[in-house]
């Protein structure tokens, strides 16, 4: 006999899931399809309600906060540089100190915290974690940008310094810093693709794309140089915030408009910058580029002088790089003299200021700067520097005076092209010929195409092993670091000769329009946006192909496409290029560049 309750039995119990199944079967289909659920923001939460969600958020927060305190964290540079992004963006929500909350912040669900009042409850680490990455089902955003997160600090630095601050000293702070000229909005120019990290479906929901609206809207009033002036100051220097925002009175328009392009698309890393950049017209790029350009250079003062060490250590790798991480001179690139209008515009950095300098270098050194353009040798470079290397440069720059476009001499000591010439013959000659014009098979290539800053860097390289050659390898060590700039200098002291073989005609004609146009459906960019004369003479640790043989180049690429990993600052974007390319394409453009003059050296 059964003595079990009969609304036990089995029979009973499978009743009772089905219909708890379709109790919230019919539930779903009520809320989702007939909106039975009121989602009016008008009325407040029920006090358990925003128990819950308050409690939650906090304890969510505390189990996953974490990061490293910079140790400048309380720089007053810091916090102002924080405080103009709080009041661009944040405040149009979380209000200011001794000052109340936008009526239509405290009209959402949940209301957005008024953060001078709250701040206190969070720990350094809990508020970085919270703006990093927002808070799911509120209206807290994350930070624009994955990359590049020290800026970050700078925002906490400032929440950190509310509860203290008083209404007027936060409206000196944020208040306008002078006459700004005004720049109407003009023409947008083209939308282009905007890199927000991961973004969310349904995407044609949404519009991933610059020029956009922004937060208060400079661009469309015309007053954009007045938001700039807020961390770079009147002058441009940078001065204002201590030289955590960029001294602009020493850059190129070329370069600045790169960059704005940049910021705006997300390529360079700033959620500070690319909320100002995204909503900037075409025009409106143009003028703020040619505006700062045209501001008379000053350099940044140094809040804190640097010692004579530092400065002494950061121009010897100026001047000399440090050859045995293959490190090349900033010298190489930086501080030359660009032609206007240069595509590849590199930033004059004499001048600058310090604590940005040691940043941009910490951030390169992390991959998470971002760039502006594809060939960008800065990952490679920051990756081989200490951080008293870094500390050094930025003090040894941040002294300099600006250059402009006049360019600083190298410093370099005095080459022997006698013992450079004495080592082509009998060393460089075993495979490159005596002349260095490489051989018809396109075995060897042809050196005397190349600058003497390009064949160094590469001797270095295959002397540390950073690109992989047994043969070269076995060739640098029997050389000295002297030996090295003997020899580049010796090459680079000559007129490009011919190399030997001849190219396929048929195959170059078709690699014309890949050389100069690239094949956009298959993401392969111009090689000329890198490649071209003008553009290997702004950035000499680029690889000249013109007069190149054909065979040779056919063989670097299809090297490339096999995936094969030289982390070499001239090669980083050419494994995904060359692997986006057909073998017959590779073959096409390889020849085109072989068919033509050798580019001229400048001597």
């Amino acid at each position: 006999m059964n003595d079990q309750p009969r609304w036990l039995t089995l029979h009973n119990i499978f009743y009772a899931i089905g219909g708890v199944a379709v109790v919230g079967i019919v539930a779903f289909v009520s809320v989702v399809y007939f909106g039975a659920v009121n989602v009016s923001a008008k009325p407040p939460h029920w006090d358990v309600t925003a128990y819950v969600l308050h409690k939650t958020f906090k304890n969510s927060v505390d189990a996953r906060a974490d990061g490293t305190v910079p140790v400048d964290f309380s720089d007053p540079g810091r916090i102002a540089l924080g405080a103009q992004h709080y009041e661009n963006v944040c405040s149009k929500c979380h209000g200011g100190p001794g000052l109340g909350q936008n009526p239509i912040a405290l009209s959402m669900r949940p209301r957005p915290q008024h953060l001078a009042a709250v701040v206190d409850e969070f720990s350094d680490k809990e508020l970085y974690w919270i703006l990093q990455n927002g808070v799911r089902f509120s209206a807290m955003p994350s930070w624009p940008t994955t990359k590049n997160q020290d800026e970050i600090w700078s925002v906490v630095a400032f929440l950190r310094a509310l509860p203290e601050m008083s209404a007027e000293e936060y409206a000196d702070l944020v208040g306008p810093k002078g006459d700004a000229p005004q720049m109407p909005y003009g023409s947008p120019g083209a939308l282009a693709d905007m890199d927000v990290g991961v973004k969310a479906p349904p995407l044609d929901e949404y519009l991933y794309a610059a020029p956009a609206t922004e937060w208060p809207d400079i661009a469309m009033t015309g007053v954009p140089v007045q938001r700039c002036a807020a961390c770079h100051g009147t002058d441009g220097t940078g001065t204002i915030t201590g030289g955590h925002a960029p001294n602009l009175t020493v850059q190129s328009a070329a370069y600045m408009k790169d960059a704005l392009h940049a910021y705006a698309t997300g390529q360079r890393k700033s959620g500070i910058m690319q909320v100002v950049a995204a909503g900037l017209s075409d025009d409106q790029i143009t003028q703020l580029a040619d505006y700062y350009a045209g501001l008379p250079d000053k350099p940044t003062p140094p809040a804190t002088p640097a010692s004579a060490e530092q400065i002494a250590r950061g121009q010897e790798i100026a001047m000399a790089g440090i050859p045995e991480s293959a490190v090349a001179p900033c010298f190489t690139c930086h501080e030359t003299p660009q032609t206007e209008g240069a595509t590849l515009a590199v930033p004059h950095i004499a001048g600058q200021s310090a604590p940005f300098l040691r940043k941009q270098l910490v951030a390169f050194r992390g991959e998470g700067r971002g760039k502006s353009i594809a060939y960008n040798p800065m990952h490679h470079e920051a990756n081989y520097l200490s951080d008293e290397d870094i500390i050094s440069l930025a003090a040894y720059f941040s002294a300099l005076e600006p250059t402009g476009s006049v360019g600083m001499p190298n410093a370099l000591p005095e080459a022997d092209l006698a013992n450079g010439k004495a080592l082509v013959s009998k060393v460089c000659s075993e495979c490159h010929e005596a002349t260095g014009v490489g051989v018809a098979s396109g075995e060897y290539p042809n050196l005397t195409l190349q600058t003497k800053e390009y064949i160094n860097q590469q001797l270095h390289s295959f002397w540390t092993k950073q690109r992989d050659s047994s043969k070269m390898f076995q060739t640098t060590s029997r050389m000295s670091l002297d030996d090295m700039r003997d020899v580049a200098e010796y090459f680079g002291q000559i007129p490009p000769q011919p190399t030997p073989g001849t190219p396929d005609m048929a195959l170059a004609a078709a690699g014309e329009a890949i050389a100069k146009e690239g094949i956009p459906d298959q993401g392969v960019p111009a090689c000329l946006t890198c490649h071209g004369a003008e553009q290997t003479r702004a950035l000499p640790l680029i690889a000249r192909l013109h007069g190149q043989n054909g065979n040779y180049l056919e063989r670097r690429l299809d090297y490339f496409a096999e995936g094969n990993g030289e982390q070499l600052p001239g090669l980083n974007p050419m494994h995904d290029i060359a692997a986006a390319m057909t073998a017959d394409q590779r073959a096409e453009v390889a020849n085109w560049f072989a068919a033509q003059e050798a580019l001229t050296k400048q001597f």
